[in-house]
């Protein structure tokens, strides 16, 4: 009887951590299968990072806030409205908004700053080494990402699109 109970506890014990990491797969994929397509107008930040390898770091207009009614660690969600071609960020609240699409993000910061970071889930597009640098040159003159976002504000970056340098 012992041995059965034990073999039960592993079988459940196997059975829980493949739950969790299917879990896991499907809540990072989940924007790319349901989400709609957007595009934001981006700005490199940084391309390179000795611990996670090579990539261009994007930024955001609205990934900065000022410090007033935002502490770190809040959740935010940020309406979106579409611009023409483009879609940008209205005023960020404590709540979703009733309709419409939104990101979801958490603000990050220094509690005594004068400016809030925010963290959408969109800032780092990895790339090889070469690619990295090359976007990271391509970005100066502008570009564009393009973005799945989820019915629930999860947001993932799908590519960057550069605008063309006349040489």
């Amino acid at each position: 009887m012992k041995q059965r109970t034990l073999g039960l506890a592993l079988l459940a014990a196997l059975t829980l951590q493949v739950v969790i990491l299917a879990g896991v797969f499907v809540n990072g994929f989940y924007p790319l299968w349901l989400g709609k397509e957007i595009r934001v107008e981006t700005r490199p930040v940084d391309p390179r990072d000795l611990f996670r390898g090579n990539y261009a770091r994007l930024g955001y207009d609205f990934s900065t806030l000022p410090a007033t009614g935002f502490r770190p660690g809040d959740v935010i969600y940020l309406p979106l409205e579409q611009d023409g071609d483009l879609w940008r960020g209205l005023t960020p609240s404590h709540q979703p908004p009733a309709q419409g699409l939104y990101l979801r993000g958490r603000v990050s910061g220094l509690p005594w700053g004068g400016t809030r970071r925010v963290t959408y889930g969109i800032e780092a597009l990895f790339a090889p080494k070469e690619k990295a640098l090359q976007l990271e040159r391509e970005l100066r003159d502008g570009a564009v990402a393009v973005l799945k976002v989820a019915p629930n504000g999860r947001a993932a970056l799908v590519t960057v699109e550069t605008k063309a340098v006349d040489n």
